[in-house]
């Protein structure tokens, strides 16, 4: 064979090998998207599960099943609070040092606007309004993380998140009003001051993900969740060295089980989630990962139908029309979500 279709035949072969390893390439990426995407899902929908229970363990710490109170809201803030330092102290001491200095007030800000203010801000709140209410409120929390990642951090945000934004936050106030509210005593009684904590809560959370994302994107998740919780600790061992916890646990006939759903709504819901919800930021981005608020209300139905309240049709259409906005925002089908490496 001469040396001329000797090249042919390898320019041929080098082509198709070529063409191959491209297209093997492309269904690998294909794949990896594919199951990121669906393990992005699956760690939204569980971190929808921890908060939504979040609400009614709030209340459990508050009153009792005769509606007297059991712990402050203060207490029980400051009790979230410790207890969740407690838990991640490990990390704290194994990333403290690890971590540039320069990081530290970005986590001082998470700690402050993502953990501490929040957590008391809820509790109060749900001194005053049920649980439903807090819960319909919660979803503000991606439009305030648009809004902030626009004005502040000059975010570019599409019209199709802004769309998916409006949609979850019409599911929410379907899945809100689908309930009984004469039963839940706050037909034409809403306390607005109490909502207005519950909305500037929301607001501190989209400055702590957008803080997140744009300025800590390089420190590990479990490190910003565990130092941010150790920076708020000094002030919630502050208020419980002067509160009446000890007192309301040994003597209280509620204290007890109020003291399990404090630990538990600690431990996982604040340390396990925190964590989970960092990793979601930084894989994904700040809208995306916010957009779990609108999730969140589907699960606090769950957990009234657990309990015995009546679950509507505008209940199941208003948890639909939640998981609708949520895709739009994103950009299921169109925009690569993300991955976990």
């Amino acid at each position: 064979m001469s040396p001329e279709k000797n090249n042919v035949n390898l320019f041929i072969s080098t082509k198709i090998e070529g063409s191959i390893a491209e297209r093997v390439t492309y269904i690998c990426q294909t794949v990896q998207k594919k199951e990121s995407s669906i393990i992005i899902w699956g760690a939204l929908l569980l971190l929808a599960f921890i908060w939504g229970s979040s609400f009614i363990l709030m209340k459990i710490a508050l009153f009792d099943s005769a509606g007297n109170p059991v712990y402050s809201a203060l207490e029980v803030a400051a009790l979230r609070i410790a207890i969740a330092g407690i838990v991640l102290m490990p990390v704290t001491i194994r990333s403290l040092k690890k971590i540039n200095r320069s990081k530290w007030l970005s986590i001082l800000a998470i700690g402050v606007f993502g953990n501490m203010l929040p957590a008391y801000l809820f509790t109060s709140a749900q001194t005053e309004i049920p649980s439903a209410i807090a819960g319909m409120l919660n979803a503000l929390t991606p439009l305030f993380t648009m809004i902030v990642a626009a004005l502040v951090f000059k975010t570019i945000i599409s019209l199709r998140q802004v769309s998916g934004l409006a949609i979850g936050l019409l599911g929410a106030l379907m899945l809100a009003i689908g309930g009984d509210f004469e039963r839940l005593g706050i037909e034409n009684d809403i306390e607005w001051w109490a909502c207005s904590r519950v909305v500037l809560a929301t607001l501190f959370y989209g400055f702590s993900v957008n803080i997140l994302k744009n300025k800590l994107q390089e420190v590990p998740s479990q490190a910003i969740a565990a130092i941010a919780l150790f920076f708020v600790l000094p002030p919630a061992t502050v208020v419980l060295a002067y509160s009446d916890v000890s007192s309301t646990l040994m003597n209280n006939p509620h204290g007890l089980n109020g003291m399990v759903a404090v630990v538990v709504l600690a431990a996982v819901g604040t340390a396990g989630a925190l964590v989970l919800f960092n990793a979601i930021i930084k894989k994904t981005n700040a809208l995306t990962a916010s957009s779990v608020t609108y999730i969140i209300p589907v699960f606090a139905a769950m957990w009234g139908w657990i309990y015995g309240e009546e679950l509507t049709m505008i209940h199941l259409l208003g948890g639909a029309v939640i998981l609708f906005g949520v895709a739009r925002v994103n950009g299921v089908g169109k925009k690569k979500v993300g991955h976990f490496n």
